[in-house]
C-alpha cells in the first residue's frame, strides 16, 4: 500500500497548482460541460509527478468532489466501495 505524506508536501509537486480550481472543481455546469472539464482534469493528473498518491489521498480521505488522482467523485466511491468488501 502507498503511504501517503503526512504533511502533504506532495501538492507542492502537483501539476494542477497552477491550473483553474475550476477544472478540477466544477461549479455549475451542465452535464456535458461537467463532462468536458473532467476529462480535462483527468488529462492534466495523467501526466503529474504525484498521481499515485493524490489518488491514494483522495480515496483515504475520503475526497467526496471534484477529480483527484484522475478519478472524479463517483470513480472514487466505486473503488472505496469494493475495497472494503470482504474478500
Amino acid at each position: 500500500m502507498l503511504r501517503i505524506e503526512d504533511d502533504q508536501a506532495w501538492q507542492s509537486r502537483a501539476k494542477c497548482r497552477d491550473q483553474a480550481t475550476e477544472v478540477f472543481f466544477p461549479d455549475r455546469v451542465g452535464r456535458s460541460g461537467l463532462r468536458q472539464r473532467e476529462e480535462v482534469a483527468k488529462r492534466i493528473c495523467r501526466e503529474c509527478p504525484v498521481l499515485s498518491v493524490c489518488r491514494e489521498h483522495a480515496l483515504r480521505l475520503p475526497e467526496d468532489h471534484g477529480v483527484w488522482g484522475a478519478m472524479t467523485a463517483a470513480e472514487r466511491s466505486k473503488v472505496r466501495s469494493a475495497r472494503s468488501r470482504p474478500r
